[in-house]
């Protein structure tokens, strides 16, 4: 006697509580340099020069004398920020489509201002890696040539790092207290043996962002893993080439020492600033939405105003091709 197939008689049709997105979270970049909420889009921030303030010119005054006199220089930083923006349409077939039953789980509303403000955090954290990789820092930007791997033959990473702390504090008696290491370069120094033998003895042995801070007396470890697509966007739409946005050269590696404060203030060294302008709202970061009629269809519009600014090229070292010569 037949039995009924129904497995074979199934429509398929998609499941509404599942669905799939490549979508890149890791954004280290309101982390790493202060935030400065401004009025202004342009701005000066100002910057006394260290000479004076580290020479030693105090003196003896005699009796019926007047005490040695003498002032300090001081300068300004630009500030001048850009708004960014990005939107996305939602049609009204597109809304009343994606309510259908049989339709892919989609919201379009909602999907179109996490996409834009996708484009927005990644924009920014392109322009603040670019400043990281691309600027001037220290005496110079130091080429590692691949020693912080775990498989070089002799590993410089502690060497290195302690180096350039004392570099920096040389030049301007400020201690750094923060390193930012690419993703990749902070995967090999967790197998770095002259790092397991130094904490070891301490907290079990584990290698995380704070044992490794504890070597160099940082405050804080930043892993930067951010990645872009570098491929031309075609009309079938798969085309994806990883780009690496906090190295100098893509896959090899890179790394940031620097002095930043916790909050920004008056005569603070800093290496670097993030201004952010405020809409009429008093918010930083706007959403808005407007309709087209001719189209049929709302925009949705993410944008923010901000400025990336180095404020001290003498308060960073940054390290380039870490892990790979």
């Amino acid at each position: 006697m037949g039995q009924p197939n129904i497995r074979g008689n199934l429509v398929s049709g998609p499941l509404q509580n599942v669905s799939v997105l490549y979508y890149p979270k890791d954004y280290v970049g309101d982390q790493v340099f202060p935030l400065i909420n401004s009025q202004s889009p342009e701005a000066k921030i100002g910057k006394f020069l260290k000479g004076a303030w580290s020479r030693d010119d105090a003196g003896i005054r005699a009796p019926g004398t007047r005490a040695k006199r003498g002032g300090y220089d001081i300068t300004s930083v630009s500030i001048d920020a850009k708004e960014y923006a990005r939107a996305m349409e939602v049609t009204q077939e597109d809304r009343r489509l994606a309510a259908l039953a049989n339709s892919l789980p989609m919201q379009p509303e909602a999907e179109a201002i996490e996409f834009c403000t996708h484009k927005i955090l990644l924009k920014k954290e392109v322009r603040i890696a670019s400043l990281v990789t691309g600027s001037t820092w220290d005496t110079t930007n130091e080429d590692c040539n691949g020693n912080w791997a775990a498989a070089a033959t002799t590993n410089t990473f502690i060497v290195d790092v302690f180096g350039a702390i004392e570099s920096i504090y040389s030049n301007t008696g400020v201690r750094p207290n923060r390193l930012l290491a690419s993703f990749n370069t902070w995967i090999q120094l967790l197998q770095v043996s002259g790092v397991i033998d130094r904490i070891k003895y301490i907290m079990k042995g584990i290698i995380d962002q704070n044992t490794i801070a504890q070597i160099f007396g940082l405050d804080q470890i930043i892993i930067a893993g951010m990645v872009k697509n570098s491929a031309k966007e075609t009309k079938a739409g798969t085309e994806f080439t990883i780009s690496r946005i906090w190295e100098t050269n893509s896959g090899k590696g890179g790394a940031f020492l620097y002095y930043a404060p916790s909050s920004p203030g008056l005569r603070t060294p800093s290496a670097g600033y993030q201004t952010r302008v405020a809409y009429d709202n008093g918010i930083y970061r706007e959403v808005r939405t407007y309709y087209e009629a001719a189209e049929k269809q709302d925009v949705y519009e993410v944008s923010e105003n901000v400025d990336i600014t180095q404020i001290a090229s003498d308060l960073g070292h940054y390290f380039y091709d870490t892990i790979a010569d």
